[in-house]
């Protein structure tokens, strides 16, 4: 979700937010308004401008923004936002089998509560190798635009898509 989805999504059945980009002076107010609408809020942590993506940067999110997860590529900043009760999603870009090798070995090292696998497409693909060796659970997400996305996603094992379509986010109104 960007900044001008704001208020399709808060209006969506949409029980979690993922907030893909905002900046130091827009996210307090962003997270309050998710808040409000009474849905959870997850910050793309890498991509949240004017925040350090250390340990004080964390602290900061979780402490005084208040948000209730991150997304993450970095396994320093699962481990981080851990350590302050925060829900934890790793992001893994899944390109060829060494990149998901690589995303196995960080999702055993970091112990995320969840991974969003980038694209989603290739979910139904790679899920029963996810399973056999780490016991995650898998969002898919990235370019998940259609119903047919949605299905081979969720039809693979998925628990849910992350997606900016507001197509998807309406079938997921209309079967609530």
């Amino acid at each position: 979700m960007n900044t001008q989805e704001l208020p399709s999504i808060l209006q969506s059945t949409s029980n979690i937010v993922f907030v893909l980009k905002a900046d130091i002076f827009s996210i307090e107010g962003i997270v309050e308004q998710i808040r409000d609408a009474g849905k959870l809020s997850f910050i793309h942590f890498d991509l949240i401008d004017g925040i350090g993506k250390d340990k004080l940067g964390v602290a900061y999110m979780a402490e005084k923004i208040g948000i209730d997860g991150i997304v993450t590529t970095k396994s320093s900043i699962i481990t981080e936002g851990k350590k302050h009760g925060l829900m934890t999603v790793q992001r893994l870009f899944v390109f060829d089998s060494v990149s998901l090798d690589n995303g196995i070995k960080i999702t055993k090292a970091s112990q995320p509560d969840a991974i969003e696998v980038l694209p989603g497409m290739v979910c139904s693909r790679i899920m029963k190798r996810i399973r056999d060796e780490v016991d995650v659970p898998v969002i898919a997400g990235g370019l998940m635009v259609d119903l047919n996305d949605l299905e081979a996603a969720l039809g693979s094992g998925a628990i849910g898509i992350s997606s900016s379509s507001k197509e998807l986010w309406k079938w997921q109104d209309a079967n609530a």
